[in-house]
């Protein structure tokens, strides 16, 4: 890209873009920072490679973009040592489950959910375990006006319990006594967020559902929002709205939990990934005027 410090190579037309010339073991410049931040709200997820960074400079760089935070869902990973706010994502060759291996954005069964994650690959399979990613503003801009007109009065609820099974029945790997505990552990943990939403920063109005979490149309039932939540799943993992990032050592990823759904592929089984992740805590996203009145303080 000219006149700017470092190179940007978009890796679809929506979603995702790498970024080379920059060392991230050492501090940013005011410069670079602010080229970073603003390929990181073009793209929604921003990728590096070949970068030899300490857990430590990885959490510096993630304080140049706010306040860090460890969230109550990381307190299932360890943190590292010293540094507790870079949190261990393993998944052991025996593991049957996978983590975040379905299309959602973190933590959105908050009212005010971390804006952004920073992964680091530490140790990878020799095969598999891509993250893919699709960009809610592309899937917004899909939508037909009349549709768009009706999902601005609208929102949905957020729950975390579909993430082990729905109803009565597990998900595939969990145990019907596994399931049933965390059903009763995230009882009453829920959030309604506005379907349709301004990204704080661009101002892009952003398709807010996830596939996992929305449990349904505030409002409505469950079988009367299914639908409807089916179709804007659809629209959202368009595949022309996503990118697939394939890790490598050194390798670091950021993307905006506003703006950006993610889905870590489970195709490593018997293999051991290791990754560090940060989570920061930031402005979230703004409710359309029509929803606006209706939203409770510190919602999105």
């Amino acid at each position: 890209m000219k006149n700017s410090s470092i190179t940007i190579r978009p890796l679809s037309a929506h979603t995702g873009a790498e970024i080379s010339d920059v060392d991230l073991s050492q501090p940013l410049s005011d410069r670079t920072y602010q080229e970073i931040r603003d390929a990181f709200n073009q793209w929604g997820a921003i990728f590096f490679r070949g970068q030899d960074i300490t857990p430590g400079q990885q959490l510096e760089f993630a304080r140049r973009f706010g306040e860090v935070d460890v969230n109550d869902y990381a307190t299932v990973m360890n943190g590292v040592e010293d540094h507790p706010e870079v949190r261990i994502v393993i998944r052991e060759p025996d593991a049957s489950r996978n983590i975040g291996g379905f299309w959602h954005m973190d933590q959105s069964f908050h009212p005010h959910p971390n804006y952004a994650s920073v992964l680091c690959a530490r140790e990878l399979p020799p095969y598999g375990g891509d993250t893919m990613f699709a960009h809610l503003g592309a899937a917004h801009d899909a939508l037909s006006p009349g549709l768009r007109a009706t999902l601005e009065t609208l929102s949905t609820v957020h729950i975390t319990s579909h993430v082990y099974g729905i109803g009565s029945t597990p998900a595939p790997d969990i145990s019907e006594e596994y399931y049933f505990q965390k059903r009763e552990e995230w009882a009453g943990i829920e959030a309604s967020h506005p379907i349709i939403a301004e990204h704080p920063e661009t101002g892009r109005k952003i398709l807010y559902y996830s596939p996992i979490y929305s449990d349904r149309i505030e409002g409505w039932t469950r079988k009367e929002s299914l639908p409807l939540m089916k179709y804007l799943a659809e629209i959202a993992t368009t595949p022309e709205h996503t990118c697939r990032f394939q890790w490598s050592e050194g390798a670091m990823a950021m993307w905006d939990n506003r703006a950006v759904l993610h889905y870590a592929l489970d195709d490593y089984r018997g293999e051991r990934r290791v990754m560090h992740r940060v989570t920061i805590g930031g402005p979230w996203l703004k409710p359309c005027a029509r929803v606006a009145e209706k939203v409770p303080e510190n919602a999105a």
